[in-house]
């Protein structure tokens, strides 16, 4: 059928979620039909600009968090009733294996890979490794969540091109962020009995330029740490994989050390990443981005976008009763030492780290990112649907950067108003 250019569209989706009354939601309906438009299932994002609840219509910017009338697995930091399946889990140990697993690459779905090797010296790495070969200097990432919560959000109050005004009065949760070294962070983590501390570093940033990449490697690492991320990666299983998966140029890796037991809420990046498990165990919970609508993600500017207002550990249903409609539709991984997850982008994850007997209390991994603009740029047309949906992404962003972020869904309606009278 026809197929129309992803920002108009987009505007759309945009005037729709923020169309409260019945005469918007009129209006948005007679648009479609005049724009002829379909809907592209993965680029549903009900609720990412300025929610509103279904029956007060009030504005939603803080998950609810009631008693559940539902109960999670023993050990598991989510309501069970949320599973359909599991995670395919391939070994790559041999070529036909490494090919089966880019078959699931290519189709942009999950998979846990066995024996990937893609980066082997992490075989050797724990944390009196990582300390040996950390120095002093005082700005590794650092998160610090109450014990009894355990939990470890990114909140980011205010960005230099952005108007977040609207959200000034949010309120942080879970954790506060600090600037540590890596011998203070274990030090930290031993001398508060009531918190919890979660290292989240990036080791490297690569930026593209008119000079090419250009790298900013972390500080506190010396040479050997940096040689194992480097020098010691097995390039070309990892640039088979970009290949697969059309990725975008590898732009960032980072560390992750945290104690166990601890929860990254549901969340997605704007990367496709290949996590890499180095000591312990990381249990994923994962949803594809159809499922946004049911996750009431935080609005666009929020100081929390990017996560999801809902508690899949302490579901509120009554407050937030989309949340229903995901039953069944999680996906499940258990990632173990020596173990990797590919997770594409926008695809919404739940993360729970452990710990296993002889690795230590802590839970250890590393990941590779990469960019996906640069490919929004040059990528095949017509769109694939994850560059729709970055595209529809990059919409809200616009609208939120022009107008302010209290503006987005006026100005989403009036440009709706314009693409509905240039076709009448």
């Amino acid at each position: 059928g026809d197929r129309r250019e992803p920002v108009a569209w987009s505007f759309l989706l945009s005037a729709e979620r923020q169309a409260v009354s019945e005469d918007q939601q009129v209006m948005a309906q007679r648009a479609r039909q005049l724009l002829r438009v379909p809907f592209v299932e993965a680029a549903r994002r009900g609720g990412s600009l300025l929610l509103r609840h279904a029956e007060t219509g009030e504005r939603l910017e803080v998950a609810l968090v009631a008693e559940a009338d539902v109960h999670s697995r023993s050990g598991e930091r989510f309501a069970a009733w949320l599973v359909g399946g599991q995670v395919p889990r391939v070994d790559c140990a041999s070529e036909d294996g490494f090919q089966q697993a880019l078959r699931y690459v290519r189709r942009r779905v999950p998979v846990v890979m066995l024996n990937l090797e893609l980066m082997p010296a992490t075989r050797k790495w724990d944390v009196e490794y990582l300390r040996r070969h950390c120095n002093e200097w005082p700005g590794m990432n650092v998160l610090r969540s109450d014990s009894t919560e355990n939990r470890y959000l990114y909140y980011v109050p205010e960005q230099a091109d952005r108007d977040m005004s609207a959200f000034q009065a949010a309120p942080r949760r879970a954790s506060a962020d600090l600037r540590l070294s890596f011998e203070t962070f274990l030090q930290r983590s031993k001398q508060d009995p009531k918190g919890c501390y979660y290292l989240q570093a990036p080791m490297v940033l690569r930026n593209a330029t008119e000079q090419g990449l250009q790298e900013t490697w972390n500080r506190g690492m010396d040479a050997e740490l940096r040689a194992d991320c480097e020098s010691r990666v097995n390039w070309q299983r990892l640039e088979a994989l970009q290949a697969a998966g059309g990725f975008g140029y590898w732009s960032r890796s980072q560390l992750f050390v945290g104690p166990s037991e601890s929860l990254s809420p549901v969340h997605y990046d704007q990367y496709d990443n290949i996590y890499m498990q180095v000591a312990g165990e990381k249990r994923f919970l994962l949803f594809d981005p159809r499922c946004a609508d049911g996750l009431y993600p935080f609005p666009v500017s929020h100081p929390y976008d990017e996560y999801a207002m809902v508690d899949l550990e302490q579901p509120d249903l009554q407050s937030f009763p989309k949340l229903r409609s995901l039953e069944g539709r999680g996906m499940v991984a258990s990632v173990k030492k020596g173990e990797a997850i590919f997770i594409p982008t926008h695809w919404w994850h739940h993360v729970q780290g452990l710990t296993e007997p002889g690795d230590g209390p802590w839970s250890i991994s590393v990941n590779f990112w990469f960019a996906i603009h640069k490919v929004l740029l040059e990528g095949p047309h017509p769109f694939p649907p994850h560059l729709e949906l970055e595209l529809a992404r990059h919409v809200e962003l616009l609208l939120s950067d022009v107008g302010g972020s209290a503006a987005v869904g006026s100005l989403a309606r009036e440009l709706l108003e314009d693409a509905e009278g240039s076709r009448s």
